[in-house]
């Protein structure tokens, strides 16, 4: 009910409003006094009441009215915010880990524009008037759904402030995962508080929902990588640690190898490096001291350069820069550290084929050669011995991926052959001899990508004792070739 409809319901003040003015200073009184003037603040579980009075019987009957009017409003007022308060208070006690979001000023705010809304719906319910002092009394209301509708309308207006800026948290790249995750924690609890359809700007659950659930489990994954990368660089950490006090070389070396393709692990996963963990440059100057408990000076003062020009958590830019211009390195060792860093600690999976004439077979020997020059260098080798169809074979000639062949994950070194196998008669006492004419080549992809490639044709001498040695001869000698010219790859020749 509104207010002026209110009053006019009221038959004595109806009385009162149409009396002459004249009677304005005659005290006609409402009856004997209600309990309500007596106890003019009370509640129910529907309702807040309060009471105003106005004592200036000389004054003109409306503003008698709504001087009363006034002061019961004002003591209404004073209970509403009383109620909001408590409601306040009583729900950021019941919310243990995030009731922080409610400050002093968002508490008072909270308060002063519910109490300004819910007083918009105020109903006068009753009139008295004291035959003795003329006092005019009023009764005022509001329903307590009206007062819990606006307090959830202007709380909802403060929380959705907070949200977005525990979005804003959350989507800060800089900060850690545990950080940005803990805002998210907080939004998830905060948003069934808000009324969205009270805030104009806001979008909807549905919207939020999704861009919380979506953080969560990106961060999620990111604390998981973080703290896998924090045990890796521990593990890592404790085996150069061990490799120093080891007195056979055999261990020493296994645990360096180990630490240094950890380091590598971690560079090529996290090149930016992790915040408050390492930095690119710290695990290049780790790198750097593995080299040099090597012996291997080239490599130590490869990654100290690169430590000096990198980002450093724990600034080594000096040190680095010393140790780098201290090392020498003969090219012997320069060619050594470059095979190493290349293929250390990484999946290698070696395909070997050819096809002479009718025969179609697995290239045993090319690979057997190539497995002895990758894996003393800490290549982790897997042999895939499977058969190549004749169009795959002319793919790979031609330096290309065949369809079919997937590409494993690290590296994959392939070698073949495809040509005729010739035979002619000697003398009467060698009998017969043996030649290979065809297309050669050595293929190197990198996680599916082409690195190296190297393609030729020709033909082998003939060979007395037997096809399967003309292979063996060509194989040895295709990897041999494939060693010098890949050296020159790396050398950037």
């Amino acid at each position: 009910m509104c207010l002026n409809r209110a009053l006019f319901a009221v038959p004595a003040l109806l009385g009162m409003l149409l009396a002459p003015a004249t009677q304005a200073l005659s005290c006609n009184g409402g009856g004997p006094k209600p309990e309500w003037v007596t106890q003019p603040e009370s509640t129910t579980e529907q309702h807040l009441f309060a009471a105003g009075v106005s004592a200036d019987a000389r004054a003109p009957l409306a503003e008698r009215i709504a001087s009363a009017r006034q002061d019961a409003l004002k003591n209404l007022s004073s209970m509403i915010e009383v109620t909001v308060k408590n409601a306040l208070v009583l729900e950021q006690s019941s919310r243990r880990v995030f009731g922080s979001e409610f400050s002093d000023s968002n508490m008072s705010s909270v308060t002063q524009t519910s109490t300004s809304a819910s007083l918009r719906n105020v109903e006068i319910v009753d009139t008295w008037e004291d035959t003795n002092s003329c006092d005019l009394w009023l009764r005022a209301r509001i329903a307590r759904s009206e007062v819990e509708k606006a307090r959830r309308e202007s709380m909802s207006r403060v929380l959705f402030g907070v949200l977005q800026q525990q979005l804003t948290l959350a989507q800060r790249e800089e900060d850690l995962p545990e950080q940005r995750l803990e805002a998210v924690a907080a939004a998830q609890d905060m948003l069934p508080r808000i009324v969205l359809s009270a805030v104009p700007e806001a979008g909807t659950a549905a919207y939020y929902e999704q861009l919380l659930g979506r953080l969560q489990a990106d961060l999620q994954q990111a604390r998981a990588a973080r703290e896998r990368a924090r045990d890796e660089l521990q593990v890592a950490d404790q085996l150069v640690a061990e490799a120093a006090a080891q007195i056979s070389v055999t261990e020493r070396a296994k645990r360096l190898a180990s630490a240094a393709a950890t380091y590598r692990a971690l560079l090529a996963r996290h090149a930016a490096g992790l915040p408050s963990l390492f930095a690119s440059g710290d695990l290049l100057f780790r790198l750097g001291g593995i080299e040099e408990m090597r012996g291997s000076a080239c490599g130590a003062r490869n990654y100290y350069q690169q430590a000096q020009d990198a980002p450093q958590l724990n600034d080594r830019r000096e040190l680095a820069r010393s140790k780098a211009a201290a090392l020498t390195c003969s090219p012997e060792d320069l060619a050594r550290t470059r095979w190493r860093q290349f293929f250390e600690g990484r999946p290698l999976t070696l395909v070997c084929h050819y096809q002479a004439g009718k025969e179609n077979a697995a290239w045993l020997k090319a690979c057997d050669g190539l497995n002895d020059i990758v894996r003393p260098l800490g290549a982790d080798v897997a042999v895939r011995s499977q058969s190549l169809s004749a169009a795959q074979l002319q793919a790979l000639l031609q330096g290309e991926m065949p369809a079919g062949m997937a590409a494993p994950q690290g590296l994959l070194l392939v070698v073949v052959a495809s040509g005729n196998m010739g035979r002619r008669s000697a003398d009467a006492q060698r009998g017969s001899e043996y030649q290979f004419d065809g297309s050669m080549a050595s293929l190197l992809l990198d996680d599916g990508k082409l690195v190296f490639s190297d393609r030729f044709k020709g033909a082998t001498g003939w060979n007395p004792v037997s096809p399967e040695m003309v292979m063996d001869v060509l194989g040895i000698n295709v990897v041999k070739r494939w060693q010098t010219r890949f050296a020159r790859f790396l050398g950037g020749d």
